[in-house]
């Protein structure tokens, strides 16, 4: 079983395919073709774009296993006037080396969550249930990236919304466990969870400053 099956939440869009086009070892070129899409040391600044900075090693590894293995589909993303992408085929193309040398930079920049709009009633209700079902495996309230459980306090929620749906719709294959705990939620539970990591990302941003 490879490393993909363990990696249990949100990480990853399509990168640019036009962007790789760096030639072989030119580590700079190929760290700015993913900073096209995932913005400067990783920070997204795009809502349906993850952030990806501060991730762990590991998490990144399985990630790119995922899409190597098409274990996971990529959305078709693209800016206005680029081509659209296709993570898998992205993922294909880079060398072992590369890949673990990407995973060692982007778990080295420091993850800054986003200012998002917070239902705060919504986060409350949020609260209770990341603390009954989320907290074993999403530590610190979602902010503690781990090898299997990437950060999601200040991650953009349009992104995290998406994931939920992919998770109930089956394009996206996450453990039975999670899975069966995501299907016990509501919609309004749902929405509860992503303004309590919204929320949670506000108050990382103060703290920080």
């Amino acid at each position: 079983m490879s490393r993909s099956w363990v990696l249990k939440l949100f990480i990853f869009i399509p990168l640019s395919m036009s962007a790789f086009t760096a030639p072989a070892g030119d580590f700079v070129a190929l760290v700015q073709s993913c900073e096209k899409c995932h913005g400067k040391d990783g920070n997204s600044t795009t809502p349906d774009v993850p952030i990806i900075a501060g991730f762990s090693h590991e998490g990144f590894l399985n990630t790119m296993d995922v899409f190597r293995e098409d274990d996971r589909i990529a959305v078709e993303f693209h800016k206005p006037g680029e081509p659209e992408t296709v993570m898998n085929e992205i993922a294909k193309s880079l060398s072992d080396e590369d890949v673990q040398n990407l995973a060692d930079y982007f778990s080295k920049r420091p993850f800054k969550p986003v200012q998002q709009n917070v239902d705060t009633k919504l986060a409350q209700r949020g609260e209770v249930i990341h603390k009954k079902s989320c907290e074993k495996c999403h530590n610190e309230n979602g902010s503690e990236p781990v090898d299997d459980a990437a950060i999601l306090a200040g991650q953009w929620t349009p992104y995290l919304r998406r994931q939920f749906d992919n998770f109930l719709s089956g394009k996206r294959i996450v453990p039975r466990t999670m899975l069966r705990r995501i299907k016990k939620l509501s919609k309004e539970d749902i929405e509860g969870l992503l303004n309590f990591y919204a929320s949670e990302g506000m108050r990382n941003r103060v703290s920080e400053k």
